[in-house]
């Protein structure tokens, strides 16, 4: 989504009401967060801005930026985290494996493909089509990119890691 440029149409300060329900979809969207993570997050009085773009497909996404670094935007009513915030918590989404030379594919804006997943001694996580998830790399936990499952875990395991697992979003080095 953001592997080319995109244009900004506003960037302002966001008001108190709207940092308050900003909270309170955070709360919602991420339950795994706990009510001290999501003050750190979105804190109480440090300045938070609501800036929107356009990208270059001609959706508008709402990006949330703190301190100038982007911890969150959102795109057709679902909130979605950066990068930047599940370096900070990367335990709020389902995170998948792959190999270092995958993530240079996923940053020119390819979608994970199931073949490049690594499947660790634990199993894959349990997503259900449509879940929002994270892509790590082996090696290093901090997420490298956020997508939403193109299948549930099962249809993967039935279709023997073939085909899309991963719709990707936002990763590492793009243009966000």
């Amino acid at each position: 989504m953001f592997a080319k440029a995109f244009r900004v149409k506003s960037n302002t300060a966001i008001k108190g009401s709207d940092r308050r329900k900003l909270r309170a979809d955070v709360t919602a969207a991420f339950p795994a967060l706990g009510t001290d993570q999501i003050s750190e997050l979105i804190p109480g009085k440090e300045e938070l801005n609501v800036v929107k773009l356009y990208v270059h497909k001609g959706d508008s996404v709402t990006v949330y930026t703190s301190g100038g670094n982007p911890i969150l935007f959102e795109l057709e009513k679902n909130l979605y985290p950066t990068v930047y915030t599940l370096w900070a918590y990367p335990d709020i989404l389902p995170t998948f494996i792959t190999w270092p030379l995958v993530l240079e594919k996923l940053v020119g804006g390819a979608d994970l493909m199931l073949p490049g997943v690594v499947v660790p001694p634990t199993g894959l996580p349990q997503v259900q089509q449509g879940d929002l998830c994270a892509i790590a790399l082996v090696g290093n936990r901090a997420p490298v990119a956020i997508g939403v499952a193109a299948m549930s875990t099962a249809q993967m395991l039935a279709s023997g890691l073939k085909g899309k697992g991963v719709s990707v979003l936002h990763t590492y080095q793009d243009h966000l």
